[in-house]
Order: structure tokens, then C-alpha cells, then sequence
């Protein structure tokens, strides 16, 4: 008895302790399940009827846990920053509006170096191989050349009397006056009376009229030296320049001509083509004793001129003279030069200036 009862009070004393762990044990997971939030059940809303507008719930601010404030030793005084500097902008000033664009003028038309004036085939006809006739309207001969005084006036055609079969053609002089024009005409345009010449030139007519007279031909050798031939002449351009060559005469119905037909081939360009020169514009001048043949055009002006077609309208051109440049006036002395030669030597230094001064032309 005395062994077995150590042995049961030892047992039942961890019994109590293992029961007291025990119930420790739950109550502390009974408290354990206090810690935990406990959910709500959800309310169960019925959508089939409106309900109010829930009001939002108030929530009051929890106020914060009280904090032991350590306290700390009073800081030391900071030195006053100092204020930051102000950026001061400046605005920019708007660069000025672009200048407005300046209107170009156009510039001035230049003049025109050529008049033109046309004129048909059917008004002038050209002198060189144009038939002649006689009243009857028999032909006896072609033009072949014309000759001009001094002031550009016609005064002897030069035709070519034909002979039978080309047997027996000779040139033989006639006065310009003798002929009457027709350029309409196709076949012989050139009509004029004259006595039928025979194997000497003789009128066949006993009895020659006396304005018949005038109407014989004469020797192409009895030319006077102050006339000068057209066809074939080389005609001159004011500075000597070699223009080109004249290859007809175009003349009207009041048997006046109208243009000279130049070839341009001749003069120093070489140009290939023909032109037709109005005929008042030419000089006949004298060099060397010899009439020569002068139109005042220069090469810009031969250059711009119109080609001369026998099967288009005739352009007959003429030159436009430039208007002359106002002359430098010389400037006038000084008052004070005039006081300064009033004294001896005025008159010789007066003559001086007189001789140094250019002579207005």
C-alpha cells in the first residue's frame, strides 16, 4: 500500500495538469475566435419594389493614439535664407512686318526699229522681165532695167527690143515718161506708144511727130554718168556697210515705184533672203564720181525686216530713225571766276577759255 500510493498521487497529479492544459487549451481557442472580424450576413435586398436612397454612414475619425512626445533640445537658430532672385522676362519685341513687295515695273516697250505697210500683187508689179507692149498689144520687148536721177525720180527704162528667134535683141533706151502701168495685168503690164523702129532704129514714118521724138530709143552708151542704175546695184548702208543687191523694182499703176527687191545674200550677214525697201527712203549719192545706191538701215533693223515673197502680200518696211540724244550743255562758270577775271589778263585768260571750250556741234 505504502509503495502503490506514490505511484497513484504521482499519476494523478499529471492528470490535473494535463486536464488543466486542457481546458487552458480551449479557452484560449475561444478567445483566439473573439480575434477574428466577424462578418456581417449580406442584407437580402428585394429589387422588385424601390427602395430609398441608403444614407452614406458617418464615419467618425478615430482619433490617433497619444504618443509620449520625446522632447528634444531646442534647435539652434538657422541663418534667414536668402530670397531667390526673380527672373525678370523680358518680352521680345515682335520682329517688324516684312517690307511690302516691290512692284517690278515692266520694262518700257522699246521702240520699233521698222514701219511696215503692206500692199497686194495686184497693186505693184515688178519692172525686171515684164513684157511691153504696143497699143495694138503686140509685144516687142521686155524691161530689163530702170535708171534714177539724183532725187531718187525715174527717168529712162532700159528695154530689151526682141528680135526673131532671139536673132537681132538689143537694149535700147526709153524716157520713163512713155510707159503707162498696169499691174493687174498678167500678161504685158508695160504699154507705150512709140514709132515702129526699123533695121537702124529709124521710124519707119516719113514724118515723124514731134512728140514721137521723145518716144525713140536711144543708146544704153548715152546714159548720163548722173543717173544711176538699179537693177543689179549693190546698195550701201549708211556706214558703208555693204547691204546687198538689188534685184527689181516693184511699180505701181500712176507708174510710180514703190520698193526696192534686195537680196540680203550679198551683203556681209549672208542672209538668204529678199526684201522689199520702201523706195522714198532711198539716196542715191555720189562716190568716187560714180551714183551709188544708200538706205540708212542698220543691221538690227535688216535682221528684224519681213522676208519678201513673191507669193505672199508684199511687206514693204522702212527704217525708224532713233530721235537724237539731247546734247550736253556745258556747265556754266562760277560768279566768282566772272569777279576773278575782271583784272589786266581777263581778256587773254577770257580768249583761253573760249579755245578750251568745245564748240557745240
Amino acid at each position: 500500500m505504502s509503495g502503490g500510493f506514490p505511484l497513484r498521487a504521482y499519476e494523478w497529479h499529471w492528470r490535473t495538469v494535463a486536464r488543466t492544459l486542457a481546458i487552458l487549451l480551449v479557452l484560449a481557442v475561444m478567445s483566439g475566435c473573439s480575434l477574428f472580424p466577424h462578418q456581417a450576413p449580406a442584407p437580402i435586398v428585394d429589387l422588385s419594389t424601390p427602395q430609398p436612397p441608403s444614407e452614406p454612414e458617418v464615419v467618425e475619425p478615430e482619433e490617433p493614439a497619444s504618443t509620449p512626445v520625446a522632447t528634444q533640445p531646442p534647435a539652434e537658430p538657422k541663418a534667414p535664407r536668402p530670397a531667390p532672385k526673380r527672373r525678370v522676362v523680358v518680352p521680345k519685341k515682335p520682329p517688324p512686318p516684312p517690307p511690302p513687295p516691290v512692284e517690278e515695273k515692266a520694262p518700257p516697250t522699246p521702240p520699233p526699229l521698222l514701219t511696215t505697210r503692206i500692199m497686194q500683187h495686184e497693186q505693184i508689179r515688178g519692172l525686171l522681165d515684164s513684157e511691153i507692149q504696143r497699143p495694138d498689144g503686140k509685144v516687142i520687148g521686155r524691161a530689163v532695167d530702170m535708171y534714177a536721177d539724183a532725187t531718187g525720180k525715174p527717168k529712162i527704162m532700159i528695154v530689151n527690143l526682141a528680135g526673131f528667134l532671139g536673132v537681132g535683141d538689143r537694149k535700147v533706151t526709153f524716157p520713163w515718161t512713155a510707159f503707162r502701168f498696169n499691174p493687174a495685168t498678167k500678161k504685158a503690164p508695160i504699154t507705150f506708144a512709140i514709132p515702129t523702129p526699123g533695121s537702124n532704129g529709124a521710124s519707119s514714118t516719113a514724118k515723124a511727130k514731134p512728140q514721137d521724138t521723145a518716144a525713140r530709143p536711144g543708146s544704153v552708151n548715152d546714159i548720163a554718168p548722173t543717173l544711176a542704175q538699179l537693177i543689179d546695184s549693190n546698195v550701201a548702208q549708211k556706214n558703208g556697210a555693204r547691204m546687198g543687191r538689188v534685184v527689181d523694182v516693184l511699180i505701181d499703176a500712176q507708174a510710180q515705184p514703190q520698193a526696192l527687191v534686195i537680196d540680203l545674200s550679198d551683203s556681209l550677214a549672208a542672209d538668204k533672203r529678199q526684201v522689199a525697201a520702201n523706195w522714198p527712203d532711198l539716196h542715191v549719192v555720189s562716190r568716187n564720181k560714180v551714183m551709188q545706191l544708200q538706205l540708212d538701215f542698220t543691221d538690227a533693223q535688216i535682221k528684224a525686216a519681213p522676208t519678201y515673197s513673191p507669193d505672199q502680200p508684199i511687206k514693204i518696211i522702212s527704217p525708224v530713225v532713233p530721235p537724237p540724244e539731247p546734247d550736253a550743255s556745258p556747265e556754266p562758270a562760277p560768279a566768282t571766276t566772272a569777279a576773278a577775271s575782271s583784272g589786266p589778263g581777263s581778256d587773254a585768260k577770257a580768249g583761253a577759255a573760249a579755245v578750251a571750250r568745245p564748240s557745240k556741234q
